[in-house]
């Protein structure tokens, strides 16, 4: 077994799912009709185009213009050709994502899709533009933009002000939970869960004694004691893990000393800029054009073994972290009837977490900043919902949601019918 355990090759009732119409007008460079039909954007980007075609001088303006704060009217830019390295280096980077996007298809839908050998070979704005306005077919026309919207994205990432700090509100964060959570802790110990998916499909049997054949996840538990009110509270946290998006893991299936091991690997790694894939991806599925939209940029994931036990931690998490009214968009799928927000579209049957968004009060990032508030979704699996999302055979696998989200999500958005067909697909 290995991390295409459940691979987008085997997800073939999905190809009649996927909606070719979506909305890109967040993106209008994503956009098949954009050269084709006249608007203001167009003429802006085409005056541009003219301006830096054959000035040096300009095009480096242009590209000081991106990555450099405007401390003097434009035209009074001191020309760098290291802003123009610079915006090559992002360019690259919409390339690796892309390829990267592309390995996620199924093996015989790769070719239909790989970008023109034009397109890759030049990491050059100006000579990008240039393809995009005087292409002889549409395809290059399109890709070269993709590739310029693409790019431009990552820099939006890269300048945003709440990605920048998530490292420092994730300490802060992990900080408060030292303080007001683990403090409480009185042992630890690893154990070993062997689980296995029943016969409905649906039901997960799980022990503590791993048989030959079960599935594998070790847990390194933390056993919390504290006092609330008048009632003890004894609490098992199984599984805790914190996250900021620009390093998130991925499930895989391994076989380790013998034994079907589910381990944790870094997603989009080969990407430079800090691993920005996955919030990219957010923004294409989404139709965000501000990455500050992004109400998960710090994650927090909690399990526990039962439904009381899950009470007592949101109590717990409440009590020390937030304030009276500081979740939002809390999602309860943990019961019969599911309350607050619904589930993710591409979820799959069978999926139960409760989840939230928790407003954390910041004292500021210098003395004298008055405090800001950021937010941290949380996550509460119970044992049994958690197996759930890393056994590849449930509908509720994270894996399989995940190549959901890009087959129904993004395939439409960065592979668009207008240039691409459909057929690609359906037929792979």
């Amino acid at each position: 077994m290995n991390e295409q355990w459940v691979r987008a090759d085997q997800l073939t009732d999905t190809w009649s799912e996927v909606d070719w119409e979506v909305d890109v007008s967040a993106h209008p460079l994503l956009d098949p009709d954009f050269l084709r039909q006249p608007s203001r954007m167009r003429r802006f980007l085409q005056l541009t185009h003219e301006r830096i075609l054959d000035d040096e001088a300009a095009y480096q303006r242009e590209a000081a213009r991106l990555v450099r704060p405007l401390r003097h009217t434009p035209d009074a830019l001191p020309p760098c050709a290291d802003d123009v390295l610079i915006v090559s280096e992002f360019l690259d980077e919409a390339d690796v994502y892309l390829q990267s996007a592309i390995d996620l298809l199924p093996d015989g839908a790769r070719p239909a899709v790989q970008p023109t050998v034009e397109v890759v070979g030049t990491s050059d704005l100006r000579e990008l533009l240039s393809l995009a306005f005087a292409a002889s077919d549409r395809r290059t026309s399109f890709e070269a933009l993709r590739k310029i919207q693409l790019a431009n994205l990552l820099l939006d990432i890269d300048h945003s002000r709440h990605i920048q700090d998530g490292p420092l509100h994730l300490a802060y964060f992990e900080q408060l939970l030292e303080r007001e959570l683990w403090c409480y802790q009185t042992q630890s110990y690893g154990l070993n869960i062997g689980f296995r998916i029943g016969e409905d499909g649906e039901t997960i049997h799980y022990t503590n004694r791993p048989r030959p054949d079960d599935q594998i996840w070790r847990f390194n538990s933390a056993f919390l004691e504290t006092t609330v009110g008048r009632r003890q509270v004894t609490l098992d946290v199984l599984y805790y893990n914190c996250r900021f998006k620009r390093s998130l893991d991925r499930m895989s299936f391994e076989v380790v000393d013998g034994a079907h091991r589910v381990l944790e690997k870094v997603r989009w790694q080969e990407m430079k800029q800090h691993r920005s894939g996955s919030i990219l991806s957010k923004m294409l599925r989404k139709g965000l054009n501000n990455p500050d939209q992004i109400s998960d940029i710090l994650g927090a994931m909690f399990i526990v073994p039962d439904e009381d036990s899950l009470d007592d931690l949101i109590g717990l998490l409440d009590r020390g972290l937030g304030n009276p009214f500081g979740w939002r968009n809390v999602t309860d799928a943990m019961g019969p009837v599911p309350s607050g927000q619904a589930l993710n579209a591409h979820s799959g049957r069978g999926f139960r977490v409760f989840k939230g968004d928790m407003d954390v009060l910041f004292p500021g990032r210098f003395p004298g900043q008055a405090p800001y508030r950021f937010t941290v979704e949380i996550q509460v699996h119970t044992l049994e919902s958690f197996l759930r999302t890393v056994c590849g055979a449930h509908h509720a696998n994270h894996l399989a949601l995940k190549l959901r989200q890009f087959l129904l999500g993004l395939v439409p958005v960065i592979f668009p019918a207008k240039i691409y067909g459909t057929g690609w697909l359906q037929q792979s």
